[in-house]
């Protein structure tokens, strides 16, 4: 397997197996792994800007997202409507797609226009799934 020359991070939970190798490595006296994630939603970096992220949250699970803290850079304002809008500056947004997703119909995205049009795209392809279209030939 040929080395990889970028850095890179791994969830622990999926690596398999370990290899010492001979080759010397020194840590840069300025690395500092805080900082280089502090951006990151997980463990994805990038040296893109981080984008501003913005959801409403409906107030059936206001109070479940006020208890954890899910980002450094987040921010909360609960709405006169009970509801709750949370925004933090996140450097690769792909990578919140999960967690956006298991609040389901309680969470809206409203920026970035690109993270709210792939959720959309997504609900579109499962309501097919649940929902096809009939054949007009199948009566």
């Amino acid at each position: 397997i040929e080395p990889q020359k970028e850095m890179r991070t791994f969830k622990i939970e999926r690596v398999e197996r370990i290899e010492l190798l001979k080759d010397a490595y020194s840590i840069p006296r300025d690395f500092d792994p805080e900082k280089l994630l502090s951006q990151a939603w997980s463990i994805w970096f990038t040296e893109q800007q981080p984008v501003k992220i913005q959801l409403r949250f409906s107030q059936r699970v206001t109070q479940r997202v006020r208890e954890t803290r899910w980002h450094p850079t987040e921010q909360v304002a609960e709405q006169p409507d009970g509801s709750l809008l949370w925004c933090a500056a996140i450097a690769e947004p792909r990578e919140m797609l999960p967690w956006i997703r298991g609040w389901g119909a309680d969470v809206e995205v409203l920026e970035p226009a690109e993270l709210r049009a792939q959720i959309k795209q997504e609900i579109e392809l499962t309501y097919q799934q649940y929902f096809p279209m009939k054949d007009e030939t199948d009566g």
